[in-house]
């Protein structure tokens, strides 16, 4: 008898078969990502800026894709990985937030939705 495998399952992407640490790492792929995004776009918004602004734009960057990269170290099951994101992602909710009452952007308040939905699943386990 013939087994066909189900194309519709996650591990035809690479992704864990559990539905939540399937977004747990896709999540935190998002958040690494907009982090470079984030470091690449800096001469983009701060084209006329002195070297300072640009350097703490690029260093928030820096600072979500090492979150995130964090964050895909715990999903794959670095105990201390794990230890680290449960203190860093609470931290990088609170500064997201405090970054989204100030600036109003939507990619500031997407990054703080990514960051307590990172936080939250952390947190499960």
């Amino acid at each position: 008898m013939h087994s066909a495998r189900n194309p519709f399952t996650l591990d035809v992407f690479g992704l864990p078969a559990d539905p939540l640490t399937a977004l747990d790492l896709v999540l935190s792929a998002a958040l690494t990502a907009g982090g470079v995004g984030h470091i690449l776009l800096t001469p983009v918004f701060y084209p006329d800026e002195t070297a300072l602004n640009q350097v703490w734009f690029a260093g928030s960057g820096l600072g979500l894709a090492v979150l995130g990269l964090l964050n895909i170290a715990r999903v794959r099951g670095d105990t201390h990985a794990r230890v680290f994101s449960k203190l860093a992602n609470p931290a990088g909710t609170v500064f997201l937030g405090v970054a989204a009452t100030q600036s109003h952007s939507s990619q500031t308040l997407a990054g703080m939705i990514l960051s307590t939905a990172l936080t939250a699943l952390s947190l499960r386990a």
